[in-house]
């Protein structure tokens, strides 16, 4: 070629393909030619110029590629080592350490021609002969093929099947395809048969002893190049790709193939698993066992399990007819048991023997290879499991093994036998019976083949099975059908035996039609054979009791009759006379007390079975129990109890007779019967006989008489009838029955039985008796009836000719029918009745009547009728309880009794009667005695109260027993409390001054108590005249304490006296006082002298004033009360009471105290005005004026200013309220408002400016007429606007009126008043007033001083603002018809609406936008929304979006700063308005508002971080804002719990630093608090990107230092805060993998807090840990509260292991939490049911469904489990 440039010819040279093979082999040694040494080092020189350059010397040429000729052998030998030897020169004149760009290039380029001179040669290797591969050369192909990796081209060649290329490939190419030799086979089509590639399947030889896989045979094309060696590689091509990395990339399963030298092991493993993918992927068993085979030929072992599993499958898919879609793995799961059902599942029956020969022979003697003695265990295994359904299969293989066969398919006699046996035992069909005989005609007879003991056993098992199914045959004839297994099962059990003859007979027995008595008598032969044979566990005489039995419980009575033949029915019928015996053998009977037990039996059952005494049952057990002539005790007493049945059913009782057999309680059964007959306690005989015919309390028949009459007395009592219950009580105490203590205690104790006398002797034998823990009860209830028989002596209640036939009195009637009306009431609850009726019933009845006894029935009555004695809210002593009046009851004269009456004149004596009892008072001072002598003393009576009582029952009848009573209290000052209860008279008053005088005497100068002292024979009047003088002459300092208090008493009741005296005059005056009262309470005397002087009488004014100089009240107080009253109550007019005050002179006295005199008129006599009486608020604010209380009281409104208001408003406006006016918590122009008119108006506006509003400032007339203009415009006007408008016309005639007085209006008022009338024609009304301010503007009218003053304080508006104001509101009443706020107007949307409704309101004013705008912002509005809001508005508001952002940020924050506040909303609307490319706000604006905020230190911790972590999920902030974002967040939360620490931007700038700050706090955190907010801290961060081991996970050492740091305290808190700090982590990015959860589990484990630690592992979604958390959940012992809760629970059944927790304790609390958890639906109980049923646990399935199903718990037995599962499932 003429062309000698280097890098074109090299390119021709690589990229050209020549056509055909010659042309192209000669090309690329031409390539290599000028690529040799030579060249190299000419480049290395520089003295190429870039030219081609061919060797010089050595001509190469001409030497071949490949081996060369023979002939030439000794020349070519010559020049090749001249060319070696030449070779080594040049090499050592080449440093491939130092080669060139151009060098490395030439290396690179000869390399790849080398490459494509090797591929060429194997190309035309694949082609075949030379002459066909010149024909066959395609050169498209090779140039893809030379360039294409040749790894890939091995697997395309191994993916088309071409066997001879991929030898070709694996021959010279070896060192690149050799080590993926097994990846490469793998991509055979599975379809394509293992043999057509069995050259290329490794191949294993015995090396000695060992074995290893035989190589590959590699060869080579040619010699290695120069630039082949390593030397030079590494400086051309330093890194060469990985060219077989995309067959593992594909499948990645093959990688474990890749080796250089392949071993056994490996070799195995492929050959297996490649047969497995075979048949997984093409489903051919026949290419899988090929590929299986051919591994086995090869020496290949550990192969033979798997071919044998193929050989089956291959069976059972192409012969057996067996599921196509079985697969391998599939089969390799099943047992062997398994896989030889499914060959014989499908055999028809007439080809079921040749199916044996042909699949089961040959798989059971595969499994004999693999397992010796396997074999004959299957085949059991298999026959037995048939037979249990059926043997009609087990029987074809028995006949094809029977002795005289030649080829059997049980060999073995032993073994046939054996299963044989076992078949017919397991059968589980009581239809088979000629099949098990078939069966034993296949066996060998004894004495054929060997004899060994091991035959001799069988054949000894064979003879029994004849007997066992001569037995079964039995049992069919009689049609009672058994499985043999049945008889075999139960032959040595004489309990199942017995059931076995108990149920063929009565199955005989139940037959229809019955019988006959011959059948019966076959029937017992054959019991007796099946004894002899098969049972012998039972005797004889066993089956003849059964049989009787059966007979008497066959419900027939020839069968009752035929078997009291076979019976002795007598005791003296064991031994009958020689005469009578039968000739022959003598009949068997069933013996005299085997007898008895059967007629007993048989007679219970038809008893059991009756429903009622007429039920055909009944008869026969009479008929049986009949049987037994004797009659012994058990035979009579359930005659007896037949019997009993009819007196049941004669009291009502309707029980069924089984109930009353098995009523262990009789005397139940008597209760039953007083309860349905409730009268029949009358009729004692019957029942006592029903009672011994049911044998209560069993033989004793005392006891038995006892429990009946106890039960008689009880209901007696329940009826009230003491008679009856009487008579059977006297019955019990005469046989003196000890247990009817309680029932004789309840008569004693009955109020309603009036024979004291019986109930005390009652109550003595119940006393005797009873327990000793109710000796005390009795007692004090013996007590009580005491008190009773003592009380009947009260005299106030029994007349001397008392008896019971006396009438009660009226009123004492009609109390005790109210009290017992009262639900529930009883004796004892009549005390607790109302105090003052229970006391009147006591007091005025006379008679001896019920209530009184009933009412002292309660054992404590004394102690609440002491209450009785004490005072009652106000009333007299003794009041409470009394009607009527008492003689003498005033005290007016002094009682005495009759025998002292010539001692005094004129006295009051009362008549004595003879016989009288004592009184209330002495019985209960009596009772109170008994009572304290009950006690034991512990409970002391009180006499106080009995002793007044007794005193003031006394004073009125015998003044000196009272005096003595009284003397006799224990407390000197007692005394008071009957003085005081007393009515006031001169001889009341004058007894306790004496009382009091004695008492001071007697310690002054003690007397003897054994002598009558002369001191109380001296006369009263001049014992208290000394006491008072010697008492009254010394201070109180110089008497002891106790003596001072009798002092005072002795001057309160002489004061008293006085006062006395002094209210008798009160008397004449008939005004209702009450004189008593009066001498006796201060409060009342000075409330009675200022009532009295409530009057318009003179004289009583006049007493009033003298009482009130008497006893020290105050003229003044006097005098006011007289001004109050005239004022309110007198009825007096205005001019009237002016003219009283004036002729009584009471102001020159009231002038005195202005103070008072104002406070009490401001607090009395004012709220008493009415607001509307103009003439008397006029009068009483003159009276004020007049009395100097101008200056009082803090009011704007002075007198003399309401005197000259009111003076011009009664004339023009009657009407006011003007109390309502003057009210300064009220708005005087809603006052005025209802008076105002056109008329009143303008003299109205005059006043005002006198008026003040609430805020204190006076009114002005324009906002008078203000309101006034309002009023007219809505209501109209007579005058004016006659008709109220209603239409915009209207509406618009009404406005011009007020136009007219647009003029009297301030500018604000103006503005006040067009604003409030907002109508729909408020457009026009605003136009108007626009021409009306201009004209104000223009002509100003002239207003004066006083106007102009008053304006300018009160306004600083003027007309221009208003006219701008006017404007504005026009303007901005045009733009409510905008499109867009009709679109809100109109939208559907609540909040919208009010959104165009505030708008409205808003007036466009600029702070009321603002706040609007804010309000939308902070609703989560779109800044778009709120930006068209501020584009409407009118006016240069000075708003944009950003300012209303920026406001709304900072009332978040001024509300995070106090509680919680939505930030999102905000956020979220900027985040869409960025978003949307709108320049609104944008984040960097949003962050520089909340930057202070956050990195303000003072403001909470969490709001801070809340706010950064919303702005870090709505926004894509830069990588700077996002380090200061997470600095922000990392400073707020280590200053809230580590203030000491200063954390800079750079602690936080990348992960290690992050770190590393972590570990330097987690250090030096010891608190909880602590360890939360390093959660918080690492949360607040962004995920760790850098792996880490687990210890050294963040969250891994955190949970770990709070656990090993933990107290014994709060170990559990802090076993839960892990937990949650772990939960805080699902779904996100932070969350914990699976080892790092595995690690916590463990140390949460180590410090025994098994629930959080079950929690996690259960949380996960890793089955691992699932496994992990069943093995800690199955070793639990006990389940308690430290190991189990619901959420526990919950998480198991969300896991779905309650299949794996049935053998746990966890179980039951699992079902228990299934079926009682809230959330219904949440677990599908049926499919868990399914799932344990397919886990093999059926009982705990149907249990479990049970459960679910509502089912009782009684009904849940294991049984109904098991069919429920069945049923369900």
């Amino acid at each position: 070629s003429k062309i000698k440039k280097r890098s074109w010819v090299l390119h021709e040279c690589l990229e050209r393909v020549p056509e055909n093979v010659d042309a192209a082999k000669e090309l690329l040694q031409y390539g290599l030619k000028g690529t040799d040494l030579e060249a190299l080092l000419a480049i290395g020189k520089g003295a190429d110029d870039g030219r081609f350059t061919l060797p010089g010397d050595v001509d190469i040429d001409s030497i071949s590629y490949g081996e060369l000729s023979p002939a030439d052998e000794e020349p070519a030998k010559k020049k090749k080592d001249k060319e070696l030897k030449k070779r080594q020169e040049l090499l050592k004149l080449v440093n491939f350490s130092k080669l060139t760009l151009e060098q490395k290039e030439l290396c690179r380029c000869r390399l790849k021609l080398l490459t494509y001179l090797d591929r060429l040669v194997t190309y035309e290797e694949i082609l075949g002969v030379p002459h066909a591969s010149e024909q066959r050369y395609d050169a498209e192909f090779f140039k893809k093929f030379r360039n294409q990796n040749i790894v890939l081209s091995a697997r395309t060649y191994a993916r088309e099947s071409n066997v001879q290329a991929l030898e070709i490939l694996f021959t010279y190419h070896g060192s690149d395809l050799l080590p993926h030799r097994l990846a490469i086979l793998s991509n055979f089509p599975e379809t394509t048969s293992p043999h057509e590639y069995s050259v290329l399947l490794p191949e294993a030889c015995y090396d000695g002893d060992s074995l290893m896989i035989i190589p590959w045979h590699e060869r080579k094309h040619r010699e290695k190049d120069w630039c082949e060696e390593l030397e030079c590689r590494m400086v051309v091509e330093p890194s060469l790709e990985d060219e077989s990395e995309f067959l593992y990339a594909a499948q990645p399963e093959l990688l474990r193939y890749r080796t250089a030298r392949l071993t056994v092991e490996k070799v195995m493993d492929w050959y297996q698993s490649r047969a497995e993918e075979i048949e997984h992927f093409a489903r051919q068993v026949d290419c899988a066992l090929s590929l299986i085979r051919l591994g086995m030929e090869r020496n290949i072992p550990g192969l033979l399990v798997l071919c044998d599993n193929l050989v089956t499958l291959e069976a059972l898919v192409y012969e057996a007819g067996c599921d196509l879609t079985l697969t391998l793995k599939e089969l390799q799961q099943m047992k062997d048991i398994e896989k030889l059902r499914l060959l014989m599942n499908s055999c028809p029956e007439d080809k079921y023997v040749t199916s044996a020969y042909q699949w089961m022979v040959p798989f059971l003697h595969r499994c004999e290879k693999q397992s010796p003695g396997v074999a004959n265990e299957l085949l059991k295994e298999y026959l037995v499991t048939l037979a249990k359904g059926d043997l009609k299969f087990p029987l074809k293989i028995f006949q094809y093994s029977k002795p005289d066969l030649q080829q059997k398919i049980i060999p073995d006699q032993d073994q046939l036998m054996a299963i044989a046996l076992e078949c017919i035992y397991n059968c589980e069909r009581n239809d088979q019976l000629s099949l098990c005989y078939d069966i034993l005609e296949c066996l060998p007879q004894r004495g054929y083949g060997h004899k060994t003991e091991v035959t001799t056993a069988l054949h000894d098992m064979v003879d029994q099975l004849e007997h066992i199914l001569s037995v079964s045959e039995i049992l069919e004839k009689h049609g009672l059908e058994k499985p043999v297994s049945f008889v075999k099962n139960t032959q040595s059990s004489s309990e199942e035996a017995r059931k076995l003859m108990v149920r063929l007979t009565r199955h005989t027995g139940r037959k229809q039609p019955p019988v006959s008595e011959s059948h019966w008598r076959m029937l017992l032969q054959d019991m007796l054979t099946m004894q002899q044979n098969v049972y012998t566990c039972l005797e004889s005489d066993d089956c003849y009791e059964i049989f009787t039995e059966s007979l008497l419980c066959s419900s027939r009575l020839e069968n009752i009759h035929l078997a009291g033949q076979l019976m002795h029915c007598s005791a003296c019928s064991i031994n009958p006379p020689a005469g009578g015996a039968h000739k022959g053998k003598t009949q068997y009977r069933v013996s005299y007390e085997k007898s008895i037990d059967l007629v007993l039996a048989a007679s219970r059952e038809y008893f059991n079975s009756s429903t009622n005494l007429t039920d055909s049952c009944m008869d026969l057990a009479r008929c049986c129990l009949q049987l037994i002539t004797d009659r012994p005790a058990a035979i009579q007493e359930e005659l007896d109890l037949i019997q009993a049945l009819g007196c049941l059913e004669e009291f009502g009782v309707k029980i069924l007779p089984l109930q009353v057999r098995l009523c262990s309680d009789r005397i139940g059964l008597i209760k039953e019967c007083i309860c349905q007959s409730p009268t029949c306690y009358r009729q004692s005989a019957k029942l006592l006989g029903l009672a011994e015919l049911l044998r209560v309390a069993g033989e004793d028949p005392e006891e038995r008489r006892g429990q009946v009459l106890i039960l008689l007395v009880e209901q007696a009592l329940r009826f009230h009838d003491y008679k009856a219950a009487s008579a059977h009580c006297r019955e019990l105490v005469a046989t003196g029955y000890s247990k009817s203590w309680d029932v004789c205690s309840q008569l004693g104790q009955s109020e309603g039985y009036q024979d004291l006398a019986t109930r005390q002797e009652l109550m003595a034998f119940a006393l005797t008796h009873c327990p000793p823990s109710s000796i005390e009860l009795l007692l004090a209830a013996s007590s009580t009836l005491q008190t009773q028989i003592l009380y009947q002596r009260v005299n106030f209640q029994i007349h001397p000719e008392g008896g019971e036939s006396i009438s009660v009195s009226p009123l004492t009637s009609k109390a005790l029918q109210e009290v017992g009306s009262i639900p529930g009431s009883s004796s004892a609850d009549l005390f607790h009745w109302t105090t003052a009726t229970t006391m009147k019933v006591l007091s005025n009845t006379t008679t001896t009547t019920k209530a009184v006894l009933q009412a002292v029935s309660d054992g404590q009555w004394w102690k609440k009728s002491l209450t009785y004695l004490r005072p009652l809210q106000g009333q007299e002593l003794g009041g409470g309880y009394r009607t009527g009046t008492r003689a003498n009851e005033g005290l007016e004269k002094q009682g005495c009794h009759p025998f002292y009456e010539s001692l005094l004149s004129d006295p009051f004596v009362i008549e004595v009667r003879t016989g009288s009892c004592e009184s209330f008072a002495e019985v209960l001072l009596r009772t109170g005695k008994l009572a304290e002598t009950k006690t034991e003393g512990e409970e002391v009576f009180p006499t106080t109260e009995v002793l007044l009582q007794l005193a003031s029952d006394a004073l009125p009848n015998d003044m000196t027993l009272a005096l003595a009573y009284l003397l006799a209290l224990p407390q000197v000052l007692d005394a008071n409390k009957c003085f005081e209860k007393q009515s006031p008279s001169a001889l009341s008053l004058q007894l306790a001054a004496y009382y009091y005088s004695l008492q001071i005497y007697a310690r002054l100068a003690p007397c003897f108590r054994d002598k009558c002292h002369p001191l109380y024979r001296a006369d009263p009047k001049e014992l208290i005249k000394m006491v008072t003088r010697h008492v009254t002459r010394f201070g109180w300092e110089a008497w002891p304490e106790d003596l001072v208090a009798l002092t005072k008493q002795l001057q309160h009741y002489n004061e008293r006296l006085l006062d006395f005296t002094q209210a008798q005059v009160l008397q004449g005056l008939q005004k209702g006082v009450d004189v008593q009262r009066f001498t006796a309470d201060n409060q009342y005397k000075r409330e009675t002298i200022l009532g009295l002087a409530e009057t318009l009488e003179e004289n009583v004014y006049s007493i009033a004033l003298s009482l009130a100089q008497r006893y020290s009240v105050s003229h003044w107080e006097v005098f006011m009360t007289h001004l109050e009253f005239l004022f309110t109550d007198s009825g007096l007019s205005t001019v009237e009471i002016e003219n009283r005050a004036q002729s009584l002179h009471l102001f020159e006295t009231l002038k005195t105290d202005p103070k008072a005199f104002h406070k009490h008129m401001v607090k009395y006599i004012y709220p008493t005005i009415g607001g509307f009486d103009h003439e008397r608020l006029l009068y009483y604010f003159t009276l004020l004026e007049s009395c100097g209380c101008a200056d009082l009281g803090n009011y704007t409104i002075k007198p003399e200013t309401h005197i000259r208001l009111l003076k011009k408003f009664k004339v023009v406006a009657s009407g006011l309220n003007y109390k309502q006016l003057t009210d300064e918590n009220r708005n005087p122009l809603e006052a005025l408002e209802p008076v105002l008119s056109s008329q009143n108006v303008l003299s109205i506006s005059k006043l005002v400016p006198k008026i003040p509003d609430k805020e204190g400032r006076m009114l002005s007339a324009s906002s008078l007429y203000t309101v006034w203009l309002q009023k007219l415009f809505w209501d109209g006007d007579p005058h004016l606007l006659k008709q109220v408008p209603a239409s915009p016309p209207e509406w618009l005639g009404a406005y011009d009126v007020c136009l007219k007085y647009f003029d009297r209006l301030r500018p604000g008022d103006l503005i006040a008043v067009v604003d409030a009338l907002s109508v729909e024609a408020r457009k026009e009304m605003t136009v108007k007033a626009i021409k009306t301010v201009q004209h104000f503007i223009e002509k100003p009218r002239k207003r004066s001083s006083e106007e102009d003053i008053q304006e300018a304080s009160d306004s600083k508006m003027t007309y221009v603002d208003a006219l701008n104001h006017l404007e504005k509101s026009l303007a901005h009443l045009e733009t409510l018809n905008h499109s867009f706020i009709l679109s809100l107007k109109n939208s559907e949307q609540e909040t919208l609406q009010k959104y165009s409704y505030l708008y409205d309101l808003s007036r466009s004013e600029k702070e009321k936008v603002h706040d609007q705008a804010v309000a939308m912002c902070l609703d989560g509005q779109p800044l778009s929304l709120i930006r068209q809001l501020l584009e409407v508005a009118v006016g240069p508001l000075d708003i944009s979006p950003k300012a209303v952002v920026q406001s709304a940020v900072g009332n978040i924050i001024s509300a995070l700063s106090g509680g919680s506040a939505d930030l999102g909303g905000v956020v979220a609307a900027v985040h869409a308005s960025v978003d949307e490319g709108e320049e609104l706000v944008s984040s960097e604006d949003l962050l520089e508002w909340l930057r202070p905020f956050c990195a303000d230190d003072s403001w909470p911790v969490r709001p801070r971080i809340q706010v950064l972590q919303i702005l870090g999920q709505s926004f894509h902030l830069t990588e700077e804002d996002g380090k200061l974002l997470v600095f922000f967040r990392t400073e707020a939360i280590v200053k809230a719990t580590w203030p000491h620490r200063q954390v800079d931007v750079a602690d936080t700038e990348d992960e290690e630093k992050r770190y590393s700050l972590f570990t330097e706090l987690l250090e030096t955190s010891h608190r909880e608090a602590e360890f939360q907010h390093l959660a918080l801290l690492l949360q607040a961060w962004p995920p760790m990107r850098r792996e880490y081991s687990i210890t050294e996970n963040p969250w891994v050492r955190l949970a770990t230092v709070m656990l090993t740091r933990c107290t014994t305290e709060n170990k559990d808190a802090l076993g839960k805060e892990v937990l949650k700090l772990c939960r805080s982590l699902y779904h996100t990015e932070q969350m914990l993998p699976a080892e790092c959860v595995k690690e916590l589990c463990s140390l949460l484990l180590h410090q025994a807090l098994l629930l959080p630690s079950l929690k996690l592992l259960l949380e996960s979604q890793d089955a691992g840990l699932h496994a992990l958390a069943l093995e800690h959940v199955t070793a639990v012992a006990q389940v308690n509260d430290s190991n189990c809760d619901p959420e526990l629970l919950s998480l198991l059944l969300d896991a779905k292991l309650l299949v794996k927790c049935v053998s746990t304790p966890f179980y039951p609390r699992l079902v228990q939490h299934l079926l009682a958890g809230p959330q219904q639906g949440r677990w599908d109980a049926e499919e868990l049911a399914r799932h344990l049923r397919g886990a093999g646990y059926e009982a705990e399935a149907g249990s479990l469904l049970l459960a679910a199903r509502g089912t009782h718990r009684a009904l849940r037995t294991f049984s109904t489990a098991l069919g429920a599962g069945q049923h369900w499932v």
